[in-house]
């Protein structure tokens, strides 16, 4: 969502930037009204326009330049406090009373937000944007966003599937935020970042000397995120004893702390996320079938980005801003081989992966355009040009299969080094350890050149 902000001091930097990651906002900032002018004649009329008015710019001269600008962007005027000329009454514009604290001035800002959002002026709407950073115009991409308005309205336990990077938080963060909870706490919790002895405590919290190591109280997510909404992400995770104390959970609405005796009462409402197909799992014996009927209440399908290429131009034309922004740089442009090539590309990590290839472009790039020379995918584009356009993975295969090659084939390419491989594949580096060990359990692939990489290399972050 387009959000204009008239700011010579950036003083609204700060809170503008935090609401912005809380609302999916694309903000531009502006010194003057000329410059206000003109970034309305290049980014197009914005869904909202923020001012901070500033001397010697007068509330009456601000009046009549918006006049001019024929747009119905509704409009907020920080004016300073005391300020002794009044405001002119335009259509549109609310002239508020500038707090002095950051903190205070942010709160302001959300509740002007809020107000506009409920008197039914929905920001972003025809921009491209979804609520909650959830980006595209495709027909899936819109299916999907329906769904969420639906579900978010009650309280039943939602499942939300699909693959990597897709943006699975995003939906769960959204559903929570439009629900009867969204004031209430959201707590995430990622299946794949806690080893398998210390989940139980994570979920459920211990007492103290309950066993070794636990030398003080934990508190458990489902105490962390009672009255609101806990995110389970990647749930198929879950070993089978566990999955049937969160069965009774959900069943009782009781739990009991590791090396405790008294049940607590939880009030929550439970979304999980997997990227496995849960009901494979089920048939496979993989997965508690009673379970899956308890959290699949409602069923979300979240379209990898290949399936909705339709997408991948506002998807990149934000990141693009985005990144610019981030580091400093003129908005670039994309040439035509560039657009050809990311239009064209499987993205096998999702809009995760796409948002990593365009960071790395605009970082890389020292000209006002990007090329297919600074894209990551261009050393894959011409080594498929090179075989006669052959795919370079044999067909036949299942999509889990495909997923694996694709990823060994990346760390053979980077000769084994793990922090690389992530950043191609645009994962973090602890999703590609977790896949890692899957392969190496399922004895598929061979990942020989990665054991002869220094260990100092494999724990750099990403």
């Amino acid at each position: 969502m387009n959000v204009l902000v008239l700011d010579e001091t950036l003083e609204l930097s700060a809170p503008v930037r935090g609401l912005a990651s809380l609302y999916g906002w694309e903000p531009h900032f502006v010194g003057s009204l000329h410059e206000m002018e003109m970034a309305i004649r290049a980014y197009g009329q914005p869904a909202l326009v923020i001012v901070n008015l500033q001397a010697p710019l007068t509330a009456w001269e601000l009046g009549q330049r918006l006049r001019g600008l024929e747009s119905d962007s509704p409009v907020v005027v920080l004016r300073p406090a005391g300020s002794a000329d009044a405001p002119p009454p335009l259509p549109g514009v609310q002239w508020l009373e500038r707090p002095a604290e950051e903190a205070e001035l942010a709160a302001v800002l959300g509740r002007v937000v809020s107000r506009l959002e409920l008197g039914g002026r929905r920001l972003g709407a025809g921009s491209g944007v979804g609520g909650h950073g959830l980006i595209g115009q495709s027909p899936q991409l819109a299916e999907v966003l329906a769904k969420i308005e639906k579900v978010a309205a009650g309280d039943a336990n939602v499942c939300i599937s699909g693959e990597s990077g897709t943006g699975k938080e995003l939906i769960a963060r959204a559903i929570h935020e439009q629900s009867a909870r969204g004031d209430r706490p959201l707590v995430t919790l990622d299946c794949t970042a806690i080893p398998e002895g210390l989940m139980e405590s994570h979920l459920f919290g211990h007492v103290r000397g309950s066993f070794t190591g636990a030398v003080e109280h934990r508190t458990g997510f489902f105490a962390l995120a009672h009255t609101g909404t806990l995110f389970i992400d990647e749930i198929s995770e879950l070993s089978m004893p566990l999955q049937a104390k969160l069965l009774r959970v959900i069943q009782t609405r009781e739990f009991v702390k590791v090396g405790g005796s008294k049940p607590t009462r939880t009030d929550i409402r439970l979304i999980t996320a997997s990227n496995k197909d849960l009901r494979r799992a089920v048939r496979e014996g993989q997965f508690r079938e009673d379970l899956y009927y308890r959290i699949a209440v409602v069923m979300i399908e979240v379209p990898p980005l290949r399936a909705r290429r339709g997408d991948i131009g506002l998807l990149v034309e934000h990141f693009l801003r985005k990144f610019a922004a981030a580091h400093h740089k003129r908005v670039p442009r994309l040439t035509g081989r560039a657009q050809e090539l990311l239009l064209g590309a499987e993205w096998p990590g999702n809009v995760r992966q796409l948002e990593n290839c365009i960071e790395q472009a605009v970082v890389l790039s020292e000209r006002d355009t990007i090329d297919v020379d600074v894209l990551p995918l261009a050393e894959a584009a011409g080594k498929r040009g090179a075989e006669g356009g052959k795919a370079g993975l044999p067909a036949g295969l299942t999509l889990r299969d495909l997923e694996q090659q694709y990823i060994l084939q990346t760390l053979d390419g980077v000769g084994g080094n793990r922090t690389q491989a992530a950043r191609q594949l645009g994962i973090s580096l602890r999703c590609l350890q977790y896949k890692l060990k899957a392969y190496q359990r399922d004895e598929i692939g061979s990942i020989e050149q990665y054991k002869r990489v220094p260990e100092s290399q494999h724990s750099l972050g990403v």
